[in-house]
């Protein structure tokens, strides 16, 4: 099953980048978030990387797996956004990014 994130334009509270990430496996995950121009890409002129990723993991019908980002990963270059996830297992889950 392949990773997809999906942004998502109705973002809770203050936080401008939420994203639904499905597909995760058990062990690493590379993720990257939308590109500019997309919806919910990251300005490309590489001004602002983010520090802070929470996981809201979550499975449809059963219990979801634990999901942790890899802060130390996180990088932001013309815009495009990428940082590991592991996950405990096959999930799904929803990510807001700071």
């Amino acid at each position: 099953m392949a990773v997809v994130v999906t942004s998502i334009s109705q973002s809770p509270g203050l936080a401008a980048y939420v994203y639904n990430i499905t597909g995760l496996v058990n062990g690493a995950n590379a993720i990257t978030l939308p590109t500019p121009p997309a919806n919910g890409s990251f300005p490309p002129d590489g001004t602002w990387t983010p520090t802070v990723i929470q996981c809201q993991p979550y499975q449809t019908g059963a219990i979801a797996n634990t999901v942790t980002p890899d802060l130390s990963t996180i990088t932001q270059t013309a815009g495009a956004v990428t940082f590991t996830l592991y996950a405990a297992g096959a999930t799904n889950c929803q990510v807001t990014v700071y």
